[in-house]
């Protein structure tokens, strides 16, 4: 099954880092390290998180019997200081104001509490693409070393280009882990990455009396 991230654990670190790009180093007759690259790579995620009170104790628990270890997924979010901007170069909160899909953000003025579709696809893109074409409706765009999704695949961005004016290329990592469509959505206010723990023990914490739980956890992309 593939269970909901617990949102009351409140983030402590996350380190997100790619594994599995190359074959193991080989020495040479010469002694000289030879790497050979793969097309395999896959996002590995060690994480920590704080547990206060009852509530977030509770549903991390619930969180990882939902897991069964290394056998459920979860979409783990890709948090990181320096992230994407709106059109006028404002930051963007990475998560929402009012916390509930189709509320009312501000009760008195009535801001709807809606995703933007801020960067979208502008041309579709096969199985394996590493460039994929922007089209940017309510943002700066993406720079170099910024996280992106595209559904449940977190992606980073290697370089960025404009080969005209209004146009937007981006070269990224890992390779697009299926086809993308024209208009498709560009997640760039909360990406997220579908994972799985690495080991059965993953999250666990000491069960005394300690009120505020400091839990980790390390997660590999489910490919």
């Amino acid at each position: 099954m593939q269970a909901t991230f617990p949102h009351l654990a409140l983030s402590q670190a996350a380190q997100f880092y790619m594994v599995g790009q190359s074959l193991e180093t080989q020495e040479s007759i010469s002694g000289a390290d030879t790497i050979v690259p793969t097309m395999r790579g896959r996002w590995t995620a060690a994480v920590s998180f704080a547990l206060k009170g009852e509530a977030a104790t509770l549903q991390w628990q619930a969180f990882l019997a939902q897991m069964q270890g290394r056998i459920g997924t979860t979409l783990v979010p890709a948090r990181s200081r320096w992230r994407p901007r709106d059109r006028d170069g404002h930051g963007m909160s990475f998560c929402d104001t009012g916390n509930l899909g189709d509320a009312q953000t501000w009760e008195h003025f009535g801001f709807a509490n809606t995703d933007l579709d801020r960067i979208t696809v502008t041309a579709s893109a096969p199985l394996r693409a590493t460039e994929i074409e922007l089209t940017l409706n309510d943002s700066t765009g993406l720079r170099p070393g910024q996280y992106f999704s595209l559904g449940e695949r977190l992606h980073r961005v290697q370089a960025h280009w404009q080969p005209s004016e209004t146009r937007h290329r981006i070269l990224f990592e890992p390779p697009l882990r299926q086809a993308v469509e024209a208009g498709e959505r560009v997640e760039i206010e909360r990406p997220v990455c579908k994972m799985r723990m690495v080991s059965e023990t993953e999250g666990t914490f000491d069960q005394s009396l300690d009120s505020f739980p400091i839990v980790t956890a390390q997660f590999v992309e489910a490919i």
